[in-house]
């Protein structure tokens, strides 16, 4: 098992050694916040149905993405519908990642520091908000305190709970293999990982054309090349 799990790590270093993940930080210190991004795979384990868990989490603002931090972790307990896997899922990205995020970069910029969470189901959203769901009645006690937990740190402010579309969803790729080249080039890019082919060397621009010499007539004096640049000599 050992082996097989070393060969399947190796073979994805292999297979990714063009990506690069690239963050960049272009706003003033005083327009940094913080962006937490959860999702969750129902029932994703064939063999215990449990759900897997998606975190990501990165400094935001102003011409700034700045990655600090994922997580795929399969969850604990077994849940009985997406909205329930989801806030399991919401409550890990929040309680495990976002708060303590926010109390580093809080003490590190000496002032209030504002943190958006990011969910793309509707169905859980309202959850966290009531801090109920008369269809959601049979939660057991795992659920049902991520539940009241989420809705009182909702309602203080801790976090500002956001809609977030789906191919925008940063976390989706935490919580299940993707098989569509396209997809997972779009949903890779979500992260700040790019290929090589898509990374632009703003340090290195292109020289500008040489403009083309005009041809000289025979009769004119040859003209000298020890003046001339290469580009130039070739042109002529």
């Amino acid at each position: 098992a050992c082996h097989k799990a070393l060969h399947r790590l190796m073979c994805y270093v292999w297979s990714t050694l063009k990506l690069r993940m690239i963050s960049w930080l272009g706003a003033p210190l005083s327009e940094i916040e913080i962006l937490v991004f959860s999702d969750a795979d129902f029932a994703g384990c064939n063999v215990t149905s449990r759900s897997t868990s998606g975190v990501f989490i990165k400094a935001a603002g102003p011409h700034t993405s700045f990655v600090l931090g994922g997580v795929s972790k399969r969850q604990t307990c077994v849940s009985h519908s997406t909205p329930e896997a989801e806030i399991v899922a919401f409550d890990m990205a929040v309680r495990s990642e976002g708060l303590p995020a926010l109390d580093f970069w809080e003490t590190v910029l000496q002032r209030k520091v504002r943190m958006r969470a990011l969910e793309d189901n509707q169905a859980t959203m309202r959850i966290i908000q009531t801090g109920k769901n008369p269809a959601l009645r049979h939660l057991n006690r795992t659920h049902r305190v991520s539940v009241q937990w989420l809705h009182e740190r909702c309602a203080r402010g801790d976090f500002e709970l956001e809609y977030c579309d789906t191919d925008e969803q940063c976390a989706d790729i935490f919580t299940k293999s993707l098989v569509n080249a396209v997809k997972c080039d779009a949903v890779v890019s979500l992260i700040n990982h790019y290929t090589n082919s898509r990374i632009t060397r703003v340090s290195d621009p292109k020289p500008p054309k040489t403009p083309k010499s005009k041809k000289k007539k025979k009769s004119e004096t040859p003209v000298s090349y020890t003046h001339l640049t290469l580009p130039t000599i070739l042109l002529v």
